[in-house]
Order: structure tokens, then sequence, then C-alpha cells
């Protein structure tokens, strides 16, 4: 039964002129950072309002829609995506939606690819991450569980968001643990019915990957060239740029911009850093090219984000 739910979850190529919606497709901004690395989002797509804009990140996605219908696109396909449907998605994968009945309904968790590959090369974590950023067809992407899987993800997922809306202590612990456990779960689902991970062009050697990211996460406050680190992890810089690409979707200079910005805004928001202190701490040489590359991936000025922060302890203040 679940193989022929499966079946119907088809994919087809898009016509050109409909590729139009790639070049719209805008960087989803989430503030994930090393110490909160999952970002959960929930929400409900209504009638009479606009269809969700096109968009592409730099973290994993794993999503259900537990209500409604749509159409996803993925690149040069689509397909139709019914209640209970998962959605999984790498770094940098353009992707959008166009909603067909309302109320659509939709939990997604974003998280940043060094949760699953800290748990260690030799551990389960990079097959886990392989299944999000190998190259695959939306076919593969967009899944349609059994039934009795249906619920019990719905069920997990549901978990997970009041977890993270609440706060409570351990919260970041229980995060992991229930994302872990959901996608363990999906994946021995996805085994049983005989389908393998899927295989990158090029065989990823996830223990260099790490090597290279520990690096990053090492020297992310310091000049980082190509050359040193391809030297660290023991490759050529050509090695590298194919390396980065096919394990994480995305240039490893573009994985270190995010980084370091997502460590400016930790340090913006635990501590009393200025903007300058928090950017040259970051690793960046100078306030206008941080103040450009914060506000390509977060949307705002470094100032603004910063004077939203005040804002909010205040309030908080106020409220004790």
């Amino acid at each position: 039964m679940a193989e022929n739910a499966r079946a119907q979850v088809t994919s087809n190529e898009a016509a050109i002129p409909r590729l139009g919606w790639v070049a719209d497709a805008v960087e989803l901004r989430q503030p994930l950072n090393e110490l909160h690395p999952i970002w959960v989002r929930s929400g409900a797509h209504q009638l009479g309002l606009p269809n969700p804009t096109p968009e592409w990140h730099p973290y994993c996605e794993f999503g259900i829609m537990p209500e409604g219908e749509a159409v996803n696109y993925v690149r040069g396909e689509h397909a139709k995506r019914l209640p209970g449907d998962i959605l999984l998605a790498g770094p940098g994968v353009p992707h959008r939606v166009k909603v067909t009945k309302y109320p659509c309904t939709f939990i997604t968790a974003y998280f940043l690819p060094s949760v699953l590959i800290e748990l260690g090369p030799a551990s389960d974590g990079p097959q886990l991450l392989r299944r999000l950023t190998a190259p695959q067809s939306l076919q593969e992407l967009l899944v349609r569980p059994s039934e009795e899987l249906r619920m019990k993800l719905m069920g997990s997922f549901g978990e997970m968001l009041q977890e993270f809306e609440g706060r409570e202590f351990g919260r970041e612990i229980k995060l992991r643990t229930l994302l872990m456990d959901l996608l363990v779960e999906f994946l021995r689902w996805e085994r049983r019915q005989g389908r393998s991970f899927p295989e990158s062009k090029f065989e990823v050697d996830w223990k260099v990957v790490g090597v290279a990211l520990e690096y990053l996460r090492n020297h992310y406050a310091e000049p980082v060239y190509a050359q040193d680190l391809a030297r660290t992890a023991g490759i050529s810089e050509s090695k590298l740029k194919v390396l980065f690409k096919n394990a994480l979707g995305i240039p490893w200079c573009k994985y270190l911009q995010s980084y370091r910005i997502h460590r400016a805004m930790v340090l913006l928001g635990e501590s009393r850093c200025s903007v300058s202190e928090a950017a040259y701490a970051a690793g960046f040489e100078s306030l206008s090219h941080f103040d450009t590359v914060f506000r390509s991936i977060m949307g705002c000025a470094p100032s603004d984000y910063a004077k939203q922060l005040r804002l909010k302890d205040k309030s908080l203040i106020q409220q004790c």
C-alpha cells in the first residue's frame, strides 16, 4: 500500500517559460547558529492571500503539510502535494509552492548540516545528511508516507514545534533528539520499502568534510583562504570546491559567510557587543563588507537587527 501511494507522487519537467520563478527565489533567513542550529516554523496559507515567495536557503529542510493541497516546484520539476506528504531539501535548492486547496498548513524544521556531520564520520549522521543533499529528482524529495507513518510523523512534528516554542530548560538538546528521531523513523521506513540512500555523482568523503567544517569553525574569525582549507583537509583546491558542492550543495565560501553572520548574531544577541565589535570578532575585515553580507543573508542592516534585540530585551524587562 505504501509503495502504491508513493508512486502517485510524480514529477514532470516544467516547460522552459515556467522556470522564470527560479530567478525570483529569495534566500530564506532564519536565525540559526551553532548554539541554536534548529529552527521550526509553522503556519497556514489562507484563501485570498498570495502564494508564498519562491525561496532557497543555506540550511537543510524537513517538513510536513498536515492539511490542504498544493503543487511543489523544485528546479525544473513540479508535483502535486497532499496532506501528510514530506518535503526534504538540502542547502541551496530553489523551491516554491502553489496552494490549490485551503487552508494549507505546514510545519517545517530547518537545521544546519553540522547537526548531522558532528555525529562523526563513522556514524549514521553523514548518511542521513546525504539523503537531503545528494542530487535527486523531485520524486525523491517529495515523499508520500504510509498512513501509519504519516500519523506518527505528524505527532512528532507537533511535539517538535511545541518544544521549539516552549523554550524550556534543555530545549536545544530536546530539539536535536526529536529531529534525529524524526529522520531515523522516516529513513528506516524508506529502507523497509526497499529504497537505499541516493548516491552523489561523486563519492563524498565525509571525514574530509568534517575536517574542513571543523577548520572553518575554529578559524572563522581569521582570514581563511582556499589553499589553507584544502591543505588542512588534505585535498586540492579544485577537489575542495567539488566536495563542498556535492556534500552541502553550496560553495565553502558561502558556508563560511553564513557561519560568520550567525556568529555575529550570537555576539549581538548574547553580549553587549557593538556592531563593529561583532563584525571584527566574526572575521570580517571591513564594516562595509559585513553590512553587505548581513543584509544579503538576514534582509536587514546589522544595526537594525541590534536595535530590535535591544527593544525585545527592554520589553522583557518591563514584563518582569
